[in-house]
């Protein structure tokens, strides 16, 4: 038996000619992979009513938050800037109810670039909208070199979580626009950019184990160790919740 890591879904809203103009429900398959490669068993979260989160965070040992569409501002209590990108309410809401499942149930999250930003919202935290509202100048977060390389170096924090799997400096890839503003009361950071963005955060007295990274891992694993214990850790952590 392999623990159940549940991976959020995705959701296309437009038809597209590949898929003959229907809508479809996917995840990238480098989560997948990477899942499959560390010994767990994934299996795609379509994004549903979120009354159904608790029925979801049953059925798995795990949860791992994807990356994506930005997050409704309204969720934060902030109007959309001229800046911000496409967003889905639908799939924000029931990515937070199943964050708050998981947490009630001590089930463990591992949460990747808009993952991270989506569970700093649902425990009250905020996001700039777009990099342009922040105040200090900033590198190059929307990288233009190949998504497998990385691009930036980021600063961990030697006692982390993190640490255990990542040196104290760590070149990482970088695909985003939008960044944590203010830290929800739950968690600390753990590694930042020579800019001063927050690029890792764990938990803070929670009830689960949790990693959230700015950065994209699962474009990274297949030549970098490093990011593939991130995946180990989670899969690890899922174990306790197996059914004997």
């Amino acid at each position: 038996m392999k623990p159940v890591i549940g991976i959020t879904g995705n959701r296309l809203v437009k038809g597209v000619d590949v898929f003959y103009g229907h809508r479809v429900t996917y995840t990238q398959q480098r989560y997948v992979d990477a899942i499959q490669k560390v010994g767990g068993f994934p299996i795609a979260l379509p994004i549903d009513d979120p009354s159904l989160a608790v029925q979801a965070i049953s059925l798995v040992d795990g949860l791992l938050l994807t990356g994506g569409q930005d997050i409704t501002p309204q969720f934060y209590l902030e109007e959309p800037s001229q800046e911000i990108g496409v967003y889905f309410p639908p799939r924000d809401s029931y990515e937070i109810a199943l964050v708050r499942a998981a947490l009630d149930a001590g089930k463990p999250i591992f949460a990747i670039c808009r993952g991270m930003q989506l569970v700093n919202v649902a425990l009250g935290g905020s996001l700039y909208q777009d990099i342009s509202q922040v105040e200090t100048k900033a590198l190059q977060h929307l990288q233009r070199v190949d998504e497998q390389l990385g691009s930036h170096t980021i600063d961990i924090e030697p006692t982390s979580e993190l640490a255990k799997h990542h040196p104290n400096k760590k070149l990482v890839n970088s695909l985003h626009h939008q960044f944590i503003k203010k830290l929800a009361p739950s968690f600390k950071v753990t590694a930042r950019t020579a800019d001063g963005m927050i690029e890792a955060v764990e938990g803070d007295n929670l009830p689960s184990w949790y990693l959230g990274v700015q950065w994209h891992p699962e474009l990274m694993f297949q030549t970098d160790p490093e990011s593939e214990q991130l995946f180990q850790a989670l899969v690890d952590e899922s174990k306790k919740f197996m059914v004997k």
